[in-house]
């Protein structure tokens, strides 16, 4: 029997016997199959020696994890990285069962029945501990879909990142390392070179141990942080001294093969000079090398060397986060909290790049909220991590697919208010103001009226989302039968030609005199104003409006496919017939002449799309940021909201 199983051993083993060439997952599932058989003969002999029913159920639940896997792992093909996990996961655990090598039950001596039984009983809480493992880590992996390629996990900040980050440190202790968010770069200045094995022991416990703040200590009899920053600080000394005694080790064994008359002369490259060849390739303006086999120094064209702890954040950062990478565990998890950390946009993709290249036998996971990092990873699978109940309770789902582009759809994802599309840009009026009014609603500004229904209908198609998105538009291209049919999606319009006509309603315009000690008749000079300025930009209007709807038509028309070149003439005519150019200038025209004559102006604002309108307020009121000023107010002033909300629809209104 294999005391603890081996893929390599065990295969030679296997091919010796049988003489038959096996995959890895051949062998890995025949040694579950023999695992079962062990366990299900230790429950009988726990059985025989009436241990407690915990022990009992512990064996059982262990069976019901190695059946799950076995069922898993036959199903799928499956990367080495998970077997390789998993075969550490089941090695451990089959350490707490001591008589699983017994062939039957005659072993069991009358007499040596209860040594038997407090033997058993005895690894229950270890084994308890194994399947709080055992099942966190299958139930992570069977969440990712085991995955083949990199993983992005996204998650807002509060959606248990870190925590999760933590609990894989604890569960993937052999077959991974896990890059916390928080570190405390401290670069050391060595005095000789480690035994290789030593720092490789010091390099695994560390990969292991927590390494994030979210510890503390006790200030009673002056008590202080001193221990935790010991560990934090000393990770980087860890890291670099590795690397040094790997160097050492690897050149010594060549020189020695050298002098007993070996023909290679290619110096090896060790994990430390491709670590400082990375960095190089990375930072421009400086050098890193390690010259005198010790200390790792860096130069600029313009100056003499100087020590590594001179470096920028940054670019110990890049340094930490190589060192880690290339010394992870082969063919195992790579998890990163917040990759983005510390890093400048315009090398951090560059970065990962290259040593996800570097490690292709590693599957990285990657934890984040940045969403330009997160496209820039088009290979890897991305999933969202939608909800986490305190203390290790997370949902994650994959990232749908949608019409949506995926930067936009991954934002959204992390949302946990309702989405409201509007149209604009990003940092635009429109986005300032739909934030001051709607602030119960995550804004989504989108390029024109067409993006905002269809991404509002795309996201609200999405599965298992805890909100739901809205749309609103303007009325003014859209017929009255158009904007109904669209309330049933959520999409609304609001009853202005310009987001900015708002601030022109006539309470609106008094509450900001009043700011401005100005008499208040001077609202009346700018209605009227206003009226006569679009009485000058009737063919103006008429003309953009009549533009804009034959563009909306184009955008919004569906025109038949057609079979025959006869079919398509005639879609293309009846698509033609329904532009109807003379009609709606005519009948736009018409509208706004009414207006003038009736001086009506919430009409106006409802129908006169003209931006430079701010500046009649500004000469008037002898200012020049009217729409600053504006701003200022409805952030300031809660109470002016209600001359603005009234022109939008009641469902927006919360």
């Amino acid at each position: 029997m294999i005391k603890n199983f081996n893929l390599k051993t065990y295969a030679v083993r296997i091919n010796i016997n049988t003489q038959i060439k096996m995959t890895q997952k051949e062998i890995f599932l025949q040694f579950i199959g023999v695992s079962l058989q062990q366990l299900n003969l230790h429950k009988q002999i726990a059985i025989e020696c009436e241990v407690d029913e915990y022990s009992l159920e512990l064996h059982d639940r262990v069976i019901f994890h190695l059946n799950r896997l076995l069922n898993k792992v036959s199903e799928l093909e499956m990367s080495i990285n998970y077997i390789n996990q998993f075969q550490s996961e089941v090695n451990q655990t089959l350490n707490f069962f001591p008589y699983r090598q017994q062939l039957n039950l005659q072993f069991i001596d009358q007499n040596q029945k209860n040594q038997i039984k407090r033997s058993i009983e005895s690894c229950s809480l270890s084994i308890g501990n194994q399947i709080k493992l055992l099942d966190f880590n299958f139930n992570f992996f069977n969440k990712l879909g085991f995955f083949k390629d990199n993983i992005v996990a996204v998650g807002a900040n509060g959606s248990g990142k870190t925590s999760l980050s933590n609990d894989l440190k604890k569960y993937l202790p052999q077959n991974g390392v896990v890059i916390s968010a928080q570190k405390v770069l401290i670069i050391p200045t060595f005095s000789g070179i480690s035994n290789i094995d030593n720092t490789n022991v010091k390099l695994k416990s560390t990969q292991s141990a927590d390494k994030t703040l979210k510890t503390t200590y006790s200030t009673e009899s002056n008590g202080n942080a001193y221990n935790i920053l010991v560990q934090l600080g000393g990770e980087f000394q860890v890291l670099l001294d590795n690397l040094l005694a790997e160097r050492s080790a690897v050149r010594n064994k060549f020189c020695d093969a050298l002098k007993s008359g070996g023909v290679n002369t290619d110096v090896p490259i060790t994990k430390l000079d491709t670590t400082l060849q990375i960095w190089n390739s990375l930072i421009q303006h400086r050098i890193i090398e390690c010259n005198d086999g010790i200390n790792i120094t860096l130069k600029s064209l313009e100056s003499y060397p100087y020590p590594a702890f001179q470096m920028s954040d940054g670019e110990k950062v890049i340094l930490y986060l190589i060192a880690q990478v290339l010394q992870a565990p082969s063919s195992g998890f790579i998890i990163i909290d917040e990759p983005e950390m510390y890093l400048h946009k315009s090398i951090l993709k560059k970065l990962w790049d290259v040593l996800e290249k570097e490690r292709q036998d590693c599957i990285f996971v990657y934890l984040t909220h940045e969403l330009d990092f997160a496209t820039s990873r088009t290979t890897a699978k991305k999933v969202w991590i939608r909800s986490f109940t305190f203390p290790n309770t997370w949902v994650i789902e994959d990232i749908p697919e949608n019409d949506l582009p995926e930067a936009l759809l991954l934002e959204l994802l992390g949302s946990r208010k309702s989405i409201l599309f509007c149209e604009g840009e990003k940092g635009s009026i429109d986005e300032k103001i739909y934030n001051l009014l709607f602030p119960e609603f995550t804004i989504s500004p989108v390029e024109n009226c067409f993006a905002v229904i269809n991404y509002t209908k795309a996201f609200n198609k999405i599965q298992n989302t805890s909100v739901k998105a809205f749309g609103i538009i303007d009325s003014d291209h859209h017929g009255i039968v158009r904007l109904q049919s669209l309330k049933p999606e959520n999409i609304y319009s609001f009853s202005m030609a310009e987001i900015e006509n708002l601030f022109l309603d006539e309470d609106f315009l008094k509450s900001i005199a009043r700011k401005l000690l100005i008499d208040e008749n001077v609202i009346g000079i700018i209605k009227e104003e206003i009226l006569i300025q679009l009485g000058k930009d009737i063919d103006l209007q008429a003309s953009n409006y009549t533009s804009a709807k034959i563009n909306y038509h184009f955008n919004n028309s569906h025109m038949k496919k057609g079979n025959s070149f006869e079919d398509v003439e005639g879609n293309y005519l009846k698509f033609t017939d329904e532009i109807k150019i003379q009609e709606w200038y005519t009948q736009r025209k018409s509208d706004l002449e009414e207006i003038i004559r009736n001086n009506d102006y919430k009409k106006a604002l409802s129908l006169y799309n003209n931006k430079g309108l701010k500046t009649i307020v500004n000469k008037h009121f002898k200012i020049s940021d009217f729409i600053d000023r504006a701003i200022r107010l409805i952030q300031f002033d809660i109470t002016t909201h209600r001359f603005l909300l009234k022109y939008f629809p009641e469902e927006l209104k919360h």
